[in-house]
């Protein structure tokens, strides 16, 4: 209703503004309801203008027929609104405006699918309904000389004098000349005495308003009765709503006090007025002395509410209690786990330790105290829970964030702390992959997974059954003027990928144009058996793969066919050169030459003869004749090893490792001997080689020999493993590396779109899952963000009995919450900050151990403060429901508490009035006697302007109001 009247006023004043005053409410809607017509009809006719300029559109052209046609309707209606036409006519102009807008929908209904030559063809039965409402419009405009009769009582006639003071209410009294023809037809005046007898009370906004509530008094005031009032008395009336209310007044008319609530029935009005009239006079005062509680009882329950000094709620029960003690006892139970509650001031995250049945856990929880994620274990004690909590949030803040569904490269320290791991984890968040050893820094972790990435796409697969012979690559630097050969680091090739081939190396040396030493390749050989144990392997580099082909051959005849040679010391050897010639020479017990004969002899016995004379030198050393090549076994520091010569006494193959004894080292090279036929496989590039225990694994080599990663999961079958690979590969290619601690935070999307976040300890274990979940992966990160940068910050608490929780719903408040979040008790008025709600938790804190207890009898008088500061008083009954309460303000609470002495008074003298008709009331005032006029719903339509000294002065005046009023006419002074 108030938006109605709002509108309506609006409406009023933007026409006094830019029009001026309206004559009437028809004039003013005319008018606004002309220019909506307007609007309407310019809209339809810019939309036609632009359907017609562009591309054609039906649906254009359908709005703006509607548009124009209902805009005419309107404008034509405005102007018979704003000419001076009688009720009838409005009513005939409103049916022929149904009929016009009922024509102009119709055209948007039919248009264009029945329209002029198409489907049924309704145009001339749209034109003749729209033609008809039109026409009883424009015909009521065009009778408006008929219809109409003048249009006002006063006319502004040429040469008439200012209004006097007293029409302009700048006076309660004046005079008036009256000119007038007498029988005679001469003019004569008359001097009328002119004196204000009552005003209005109320204002209104506009001059209709004003005329409307002028005719209500004059229509009831004929029919006023008297009421005079000698003493207080309480008014009985029924409002427009049909509640019944009371007042009291003094015999001067002045209200002293009201009832606090509305009556359905006269009777139950009647009954708080006894009420009041037995218990009023001799009713104590209540009096609070820093808090106390309180017991209501509504709807057969019975609540508390706890009051500071100034009946100002500060707490209330949330619940119902069957009867007043059980209320006292649960105030009581609630005053002292308030005092020992925490509160719950969680600023962004807070973590909560929660006591289950099988021990404790805990979980996150947000400033608005709702679960952001809860812990996946439990734990055995609360300080272990705790032990745990305080630990991850150590951890939260520099943890690393993952996607669950891009494949990662996990590196990590182990728990020991003495060395680090990697595994791959593929997008379905398995691991595929792991390091095969661990590594003694992270940077070693994160070379070994480059490589890994860098060859996964290109390996083959391949299965050793029982041993091969591989031949490898590596590189070296090859001087540009033929100088020595030297090794190449791969971190120095400056940028050649170390398993390219000659040809790459060779072509980035003629694109530089430089004398930079070129990368060039060797090759070598190694057996290695299925499990990459390296039996023997090549001891000197071959420039070609074909080379160390042959090379294998040759250990392969050379060993066939190899004698064994087992010396601890030095050794004589003649063998016998390429050129055909004998030599001799020294070897000591590693093999190395430590003389040579430095000549070449034409027969083993003279090579012999000059070995015998250098022996006499070294008795100790042995005597070896050599005619085909031979394994010797030797020991170097104390551990044992084999190698096999040539019949020329080079090193054509050695044993890669060493043995405690000299008889591990010869079936090392037994084991040798039993492989000499393995198969040859070229190695230039990196391999994953399948292989079974009991099920399939596979393990990644590099070309070098080195193995950087291993199967994390075992298939039954080959087929499933190399399926597996094939999605390995593609995964080690993507994966991103990322170094994790004890802890990290996962984030994991569902097919609906929902995101949501979990905590993984170093095993991948959940220790944290996320309860809340968010519509886009951005949400997500930006709360894990949050939670990240304030974990540090967390509060850790538990609830045993009871926790106050701040609410911040329109306004600040607090609740006292259990453990299983029920609300026990909450504040009655909210605050504007959290300040403000924090300084009312201190304060109940300080006022809820010592309140005592109001007792109401069967009424009590307590003197309150209303919003002005203004003090007052009001009745309350024994169940603390207030009765009634004073209208009239005081400066203090002793002043208040004086005037409430005198309405005792008031209430023990008062008679009843029931106002069920529009009444004079004549009272005595302060200053001599006054009347008023009442309505029935006890509204005072008007008042008298001045106090008369004697009781029949006021009556007198009263009643010339009474006779003249109801005839009287209207006049508007600007």
């Amino acid at each position: 209703m108030s938006s109605l009247s709002d509108f309506h006023q609006n409406l009023f004043r933007l026409y006094e503004h830019y029009v001026g005053e309206p004559d009437s409410t028809k004039d003013v809607y005319g008018f606004w309801v002309f220019i909506a017509g307007y609007l309407i009809g310019a809209v339809g006719v810019v939309v036609f203008v632009i359907g017609y300029a562009g591309e054609e559109s039906f649906l254009q052209f359908r709005i703006s027929g509607v548009s124009a046609a209902t805009g005419l309707a309107l404008c034509l209606f405005g102007i018979v609104l704003l000419l001076p036409v009688r009720r009838r006519g409005i009513q005939a102009s409103v049916v022929g405006l149904i009929v016009a807008l009922a024509g102009a929908v119709s055209f948007g209904v039919v248009y264009p699918t029945h329209w002029y030559d198409h489907g049924a063809e309704l145009t001339v039965e749209v034109v003749a309904l729209y033609a008809t409402g039109v026409a009883i419009i424009a015909g009521v405009t065009a009778l408006v000389p008929i219809v109409t009769g003048r249009k006002g009582m006063f006319v502004a006639e040429e040469g008439a004098t200012e209004e006097p003071p007293i029409m302009t209410g700048d006076s309660l009294e004046g005079a008036q000349f009256a000119v007038f023809r007498d029988e005679e037809g001469d003019w004569k005046w008359h001097v009328l005495h002119l004196e204000a007898l009552a005003e209005s009370v109320t204002s209104a906004v506009t001059r209709p308003e004003t005329e409307s509530g002028i005719e209500n008094v004059k229509s009831q005031i004929g029919s006023a009765g008297l009421m005079e009032l000698t003493t207080s008395a309480f008014r009985l009336h029924e409002d427009r709503e049909g509640t019944w209310q009371w007042t009291l007044a003094r015999d001067d008319g002045s209200v002293v006090g009201t009832c606090a609530s509305e009556f359905d029935r006269r009777d139950d009005a009647e009954q708080s007025v006894s009420f009041l009239k037995d218990r009023g006079p001799g009713a104590d005062v209540i009096e609070i002395e820093g808090a106390a509680f309180t017991y209501t009882e509504r709807r057969d329950q019975w609540y508390w509410q706890l009051l500071d000094d100034d009946r100002r709620p500060l707490a209330e029960s949330e619940e119902g209690y069957a009867s007043m003690d059980r209320a006292e006892a649960a105030a009581q139970t609630f005053a002292e786990r308030f005092d020992r509650a925490r509160l719950l001031d969680v600023d962004h995250v807070g973590v909560e330790l929660l006591e289950e049945a099988d021990g404790w856990t805990w979980r996150f929880v947000d400033e608005a105290d709702e679960e952001l994620a809860r812990a996946t274990t439990d734990f055995e004690t609360r300080r272990a829970a705790e032990d745990s909590v305080e630990a991850l949030l150590s951890e939260l803040e520099s943890a690393s964030v993952t996607v669950a569904s891009d494949p990662t490269y996990e590196c990590y320290e182990t728990e020991a702390e003495d060395g680090w791991n990697w595994r791959l984890v593929d997008e379905n968040e398995h691991v595929v992959a792991r390091n095969p050893s661990t590594h003694g820094s992270e940077s070693a972790t994160t070379e070994e997974t480059t490589a890994f990435a860098g060859h996964a796409t290109a390996a083959s697969v391949v299965e050793i059954d029982d041993a091969e012979y591989e031949i490898y690559p590596s590189h070296r630097m090859a001087a540009a003027d033929g100088g020595e050969l030297k090794p190449v680091d791969a971190d120095d090739a400056d940028g050649v990928d170390v398993t390219d081939g000659i040809d790459d190396a060779e072509a980035n040396d003629e694109s530089t144009g430089t004398d930079e030493p070129a990368v060039t390749q060797d090759w070598h050989w190694r057996l290695v058996t299925e499990d990459r144990e390296v039996i023997a392997a090549s001891t000197e580099a071959h420039l070609g793969e074909d080379a160390a082909e042959d090379a294998i051959e040759r250990v392969r005849q050379q060993a066939s066919e190899a004698d064994l040679i087992e010396f601890e010391n030095a050794a004589f050897q003649v063998y016998e050169a390429d050129s055909g010639e004998w030599r001799w020479r020294l070897i000591d017990e590693d093999g190395n030459v430590l003389a040579d004969s430095g000549e070449e002899h034409t027969s083993r016995g003279d090579a012999a003869e000059a070995m015998m004379t250098l022996k006499e030198q070294a008795p100790e050393a042995e005597l070896l004749e050599i005619d085909t090549a031979a394994f010797e076994i030797f020991t170097e520091d104390g551990e044992w090893g084999w190698r096999l010569i040539d019949e020329a006494g080079k090193m054509v193959a050695e044993d890669p490792a060493s043995h405690p004894t000299r008889a591990a080292a010869k079936e090392a090279m037994e084991r040798l001997l039993a492989h000499l036929d393995s198969s040859i496989r070229t190695m230039d590039d990196a391999i994953f080689q399948t292989y079974a225990d009991q099920d399939w694994q596979w393990r990644f080599v590099l070309p070098s020999g080195e193995t950087v990663a291993v199967s994390a999961e075992e298939t039954s079958t080959r087929d499933e493993l190399e399926r597996a690979i094939d999605d390995v590969r593609e995964t080690a290619a993507n994966g991103q590396p990322t170094t994790i601690g004890d802890v990290s935070v996962q984030l994991y999307g569902s097919g609906s779109g929902e995101w949501r976040w979990r905590l993984l300890d170093r095993e991948r274990t959940t220790v944290t899952d996320a309860t809340r979940t968010y519509d886009s992966r951005g949400r997500v990160m930006s709360a894990v963000k949050g939670l990240k940068a304030r974990a540090a910050d967390a509060p850790i608490f538990t609830i045993d009995t009871a926790a106050i929780r701040l609410t911040d719903d329109g306004g600040w408040a607090w609740e006292l919450i259990d453990s299983d979040r029920e609300v026990l008790a909450s504040a009655v008025e909210t605050e504007r900050t959290k300040a403000d709600a924090m300084a009312v938790v201190d304060e109940v804190r300080r006022r809820a151990p010592i309140a005592g207890r109001v007792d109401f009898d069967v009424a009590s008088f307590e003197l309150f403060a209303d919003e002005d500061g203004r003090w007052r008083w009001r009745l309350i009954d024994e169940n603390g429901r207030t009765v009634a309460v004073g209208s009239e303000g005081h400066a203090s609470s002793e002043s208040a508490q004086a005037a409430l002495e005198d309405v005792r008074g008031l209430i023990a003298n008062a008679s009843i009035l029931e106002i069920d008709s529009v009444s004079f009331e004549l009272h005595r005032a302060e200053d001599g006697w006054v009347w008023r006029l009442i309505d029935t719903y006890g509204d005072v339509l008007a008042e008298s302007t001045q106090s008369y000294e004697h009781r029949t002065d006021a009556r007198e005046a009263m009643m010339a109001v009474k006779s003249h009023a109801p005839e009287g006419w209207i006049t508007f002074t600007e």
